[in-house]
């Protein structure tokens, strides 16, 4: 049989004495109907945002320092601890934006706000 079709079942009579038969099975329908693993649709697809969300943040991270060597030789040792940072927040951004979840936002602090 084709592919298109999964299963063939054959009514006989009418009324109360109506009776159905099942004369075609897939073998595809078989694999269906067995306790097979459960579907992990939306975890997939939050762990492949979540990849993403990491792709990201390595991406904005070697940019920002191959921005910082360009500027002077030394001054990446300066600037990764807050290049590292403001990649994070950008991936975070990123993973909350396709979250199937709430993300709670993250602020830091300004450092004018320390006394």
């Amino acid at each position: 049989m084709d592919k298109l079709v999964r299963r063939v079942t054959v009514v006989q009579g009418s009324g109360e004495h109506r009776e159905a038969k099942v004369v075609y099975k897939s073998d595809d329908d078989m694999l269906d109907e067995d306790s097979g693993p459960p579907h992990f649709k939306r975890l997939e697809r939050a762990v492949r945002h979540m990849l993403k969300a990491q792709v990201v943040a390595a991406q904005d991270a070697y940019q920002r320092h191959l921005d910082s060597t360009a500027k002077d030789d030394n001054s990446w040792l300066v600037d990764a601890p807050m290049n590292f940072m403001k990649s994070r927040r950008k991936a975070m951004k990123e993973l909350r934006k396709a979250s199937p979840f709430s993300m709670p936002k993250v602020e830091f602090p300004d450092d004018d706000d320390e006394e």
